[in-house]
C-alpha cells in the first residue's frame, strides 16, 4: 500500500467514474445511485490494493485498532463535484438545498438510510 492510501477515497478511477456518470439533470434518487458505484468501486480498490483503513488509537482501552471503513456519502459526492470542478458553485449550492429538502422529507441520512425518529426526537431534546 502505498503512503496515504489507507486515508485516500478519491483515487483517479473513482474521479473519472464521477465525470463520466454525473449529469445535472439527475434525481436524488439517480445520485444515490451513483453514490453506490463509487462506494463499489472505492471498496473493490480498496480489495485489489489490500488498503486497509489507518490505524487509532482508543483512549478508553488504551490499544490501538483500525478504524471503520469509509464510505461515499451523497455529500461527498456533492463536495467532490465541486472540488474536481463537475458543478458550479451555484450548482453546488442547489444540490445542498435540494439534498436537505429532500433529506427531511424521506427522513434520509447522508447514506440514504432511514433516520431512526426516536434518536433524532432524544438529540434535539438535550
Amino acid at each position: 500500500m502505498s503512503s496515504g492510501e489507507a486515508h485516500t477515497i478519491w483515487f483517479p478511477e473513482l474521479k473519472q467514474l464521477l465525470k463520466e456518470n454525473w449529469k445535472t439533470n439527475l434525481t436524488i434518487p439517480k445520485h444515490f445511485k451513483l453514490v453506490a458505484d463509487l462506494d463499489n468501486k472505492l471498496n473493490q480498490i480498496r480489495a485489489e490494493r489490500k488498503i486497509h483503513p489507518p490505524m487509532m488509537w482508543c483512549p478508553n482501552c488504551k490499544k490501538r485498532h483500525r478504524s471503520k471503513v469509509r464510505s461515499i456519502s451523497i455529500t461527498a459526492m456533492y463536495f467532490a463535484l465541486k472540488k474536481f470542478d463537475n458543478c458550479t458553485e451555484i450548482e453546488f449550492k442547489e444540490l445542498i438545498k435540494n439534498w436537505k429538502i429532500y433529506s427531511k422529507e424521506k427522513n434520509l441520512d447522508i447514506y440514504g438510510k432511514e433516520v431512526d425518529k426516536t434518536n433524532k426526537e432524544q438529540s434535539t431534546k438535550a
